[in-house]
């Protein structure tokens, strides 16, 4: 009795188990791509290993994040001077308790009120106007540092560049990145007119940082794109290293299998990855551009994805697609044979 009860919870923790891995999306994609390499390792010819997990650069920690912003304090003095413009009310809300913890979100839109109010500000004296206004050409040279940190410096942009949700999932399309880009674009807005002091809704703000966490989307396209890298490049290497003919009823076997797995599976997602980030990364890396200048952690970090740099993980993802492809399109070539069918 104690035996089939045993062996009854083990089946039952098996069942959940298995419940739970196929719910889970987030490597799926890795189940297509090591069936692609399972199937090719069905031949004689070859022996593909699944390429081991090298993660890509991940988010900086806070202290490599965090830009130093100007402080701006004011004696009792000044600041009663200061009650007949809103100079001193801004600047109060800074100095409270809770002013003093706040998250570089709400930093950045204050720096933008400072600002303002600094320069809408009529200062009867000279000593004073000359202080503040300088320290308003300061901030002013530091807004693109605050509207970095707002970006990059909270947990928004932790989840957002996360690298433990694993792949973006197969069926993933660019219909379902429709909020994400419009959240972008609203953040380029913002970061492109900083010189002209953009009036910014505080709500819509922290709604747009709330959206790139919720999508997981740079992370998961940094994972996606790096074991897409790995794969393929394993596959390129193995093929390049066949040393026999091959034609005949090895190459239709190699055929099936690439047909089977890469053209009707790997393909079709990794155009759907592509199609998606030629949308968001143009409007990433504005982001980026728009923050400089970044600390080097950060810019070492950026560059992955890059969609020009040669050394970018993008490019080294294009570069691993295409000589799969080319590959693959030589070893049909000695063998007269095309996707498709013989010729």
């Amino acid at each position: 009795m104690l035996i089939k009860t045993f062996i009854s919870m083990i089946l039952l923790g098996g069942i959940i188990l298995a419940g739970v891995s196929g719910c889970d999306t987030r490597f799926q994609a890795e189940d297509v791509l090591s069936q692609y390499t399972a199937g090719l390792n069905r031949s004689q010819f070859v022996s593909v290993s699944s390429p081991a997990i090298v993660m890509p650069a991940s988010l900086p920690s806070s202290r490599h994040r965090q830009q130093s912003l100007t402080q701006f304090d004011i004696g009792l003095l000044d600041y009663l001077s200061l009650q007949q413009c809103n100079v001193g009310v801004v600047a109060g809300r800074k100095n409270s308790i809770l002013g003093k913890v706040m998250p570089d979100s709400q930093r950045f839109l204050y720096e933008l009120d400072i600002i303002r109010a600094i320069e809408s500000c009529d200062i009867q004296s000279d000593t004073l106007a000359d202080e503040l206004r300088h320290i308003a050409q300061q901030k002013r040279l530091e807004l693109p540092m605050a509207f970095g940190n707002a970006l990059f410096n909270g947990a928004e942009s932790e989840a957002f560049f996360s690298l433990s949700n694993g792949f973006l999932p197969l069926n993933y399309s660019t219909a379902q990145q429709q909020e994400l880009m419009n959240a972008l674009n609203r953040l380029v807005v913002i970061g492109d007119s900083l010189d002209r002091l953009p009036v910014v809704d505080a709500s819509v703000f922290e709604g747009d940082l709330k959206i790139l966490m919720d999508s997981e989307y740079a992370g998961r396209l940094l994972y996606t794109i790096t074991r897409l890298t790995d794969y393929l490049d394993r596959v390129t290497h193995t093929i390049d290293g066949l040393d026999q003919p091959i034609c005949g009823a090895p190459m239709g076997y190699f055929k099936q299998q690439f047909e089977s797995h890469y053209v009707e599976s790997v393909q079709p997602y990794m155009g759907r990855i592509n199609r998606s980030a030629y949308q968001v990364l143009p409007l990433l890396n504005t982001l980026f551009e728009l923050s400089a200048p970044l600390s080097n952690e950060m810019r070492v970090f950026s560059q992955q994805f890059s969609l020009t740099a040669a050394d970018s993980r993008w490019q080294r993802y294009q570069q691993a697609s295409q000589g799969h492809a080319r590959q693959w399109s030589a070893l049909f070539g000695r063998c007269a044979m095309s996707v498709g069918g013989e010729s």
